[in-house]
């Protein structure tokens, strides 16, 4: 059953990936070969808006959606638990996206070959976008879990992009070192050299936080 409801939500999913990768690849490209910008730059420039735009794309309707269009019911009415079906939504959005990075990552380094960044600089830093990225998904899933309606969700990622936002511009500012591994936008800083800590803590964190939103998701009312 559980696998049925990861191909029924990789089926309903399918034109995120496409869009979001076509839209990555062609960015990409027109970057690249244009280059009225170093290629670090324009590696910058599309790592940090598919660190904001691709989980947006992925997290306004994973759950308003059966709400809005009142499907939920017959989803609830199915014999699987409800971690199932919350877990069977994340996992297929997470590897949506993990395939939208990768691809243009590898797409960036190839383009590249090295001419102005070093080998695997620029997958580095679009990995590490991306990374960032999920962990905003995360934080989205617990704040939109129970939204009725995709504005709803929208108003709950505005206040996550803009908590986080405000932690992480105090961090930097009064430099308070040991706050900003705990931001997810500290693993966009690409001066960093090791960016593992951040990872770990984080990883942490939205695991604490994932818990929680399955949680939530759990205790919805069977009819909303």
């Amino acid at each position: 059953m559980f696998r049925m409801l990861l191909w029924k939500e990789w089926r309903e999913n399918l034109w995120k990936l496409w869009f979001c990768g076509a839209a990555s690849v062609v960015f990409t490209v027109m970057l690249f070969r244009i280059r009225i910008v170093p290629d670090v730059s324009n590696c910058i420039l599309i790592s940090l808006i598919q660190m904001f735009v691709v989980p947006v794309v992925y997290a306004l309707d994973i759950f308003s959606g059966e709400v809005s269009n009142r499907t939920i019911h017959l989803l609830f009415k199915i014999p699987v638990k409800r971690w199932m079906i919350f877990f069977s939504k994340y996992l297929v959005s997470a590897l949506g996206m993990a395939l939208i990075f990768a691809i243009s990552a590898v797409l960036m380094e190839l383009m590249a070959h090295g001419r102005e960044a070093r080998i695997l600089f620029l997958l580095k830093t679009n990995l590490l976008c991306g990374t960032a990225g999920l962990f905003l998904f995360t934080w989205f899933c617990a704040f939109g879990c129970q939204s009725r309606s995709e504005a709803g969700s929208l108003v709950a990622m505005f206040g996550v992009f803009v908590g986080w936002g405000i932690a992480f511009f105090w961090a930097t500012t009064c430099e308070v070192s040991w706050a900003v591994p705990f931001t997810p936008y500290s693993l966009a800083k690409l001066t960093q050299s090791s960016p593992v800590v951040a990872i770990i803590l984080q990883s942490l964190i939205s695991a604490a936080v994932l818990a929680i939103a399955c949680r939530r998701y759990v205790g919805i009312r069977r009819y909303l």
